[in-house]
C-alpha cells in the first residue's frame, strides 16, 4: 500500500452514495484496490488504493456495495443489478448508458464526493470513473 497523508477534506454526507465504475485486470485486483488498510489509518495516512488515487481519506464499509461482473457492460441496468442510491437519475445523466464497458462497481455510501479526479488510470488496478454522487435509497 501506497503511503499517503490523509488531506483535509471531508466528503462524508450520509444521504449521497458517491458511484464509481472501473475496468480491473481481476476480481483480486479490484479487491485489492478497495481493501482497507487499518495501520496506514492509525497513522492519518489514507487507507485504501482507491483512496490515494481519487484523494479519499476512507470509507464507510457498512455503507459501501462493490460487485465485479464477469461480463463487462456499458448498460446501467446490467452493472447495477443492486444499487444503494437513485439509479433513475444515473440513468437521466447517461440516457444512452455509459461512454465505455465496466465491470467493476463501486458504491460508497455516506459519501458525497467532489474531488478534482474524475477518472484515474493505474497500471496495477486499472481504470475507474467517478460517475456522480447520488441520493441514497435510505435519504428519499
Amino acid at each position: 500500500m501506497r503511503e499517503v497523508e490523509q488531506l483535509e477534506v471531508e466528503y462524508g454526507d450520509r444521504d449521497y452514495v458517491s458511484v464509481f465504475v472501473g475496468v480491473c485486470p481481476s476480481r483480486e485486483r479490484f479487491e485489492a484496490y478497495m481493501e482497507k488498510d487499518y495501520e496506514r489509518l492509525h497513522v492519518d495516512d489514507i487507507g485504501f488504493e482507491m483512496g490515494v488515487d481519487f484523494g479519499i481519506n476512507t470509507y464507510d464499509e457498512d455503507m459501501a456495495v462493490f460487485c465485479f461482473r464477469q461480463r463487462p457492460s456499458a448498460q446501467i441496468a446490467e452493472l447495477f443489478e443492486e444499487s444503494i442510491f437513485d439509479l433513475d437519475e444515473l440513468k437521466r445523466r447517461y440516457p444512452q448508458g455509459l461512454d465505455r464497458v465496466y465491470h467493476a462497481v463501486c458504491q460508497l455510501g455516506g459519501l458525497r464526493f467532489e474531488g478534482p479526479v474524475e477518472a484515474y488510470d493505474s497500471a496495477e488496478f486499472g481504470y475507474f470513473k467517478f460517475l456522480g454522487a447520488f441520493k441514497a435509497e435510505w435519504a428519499r
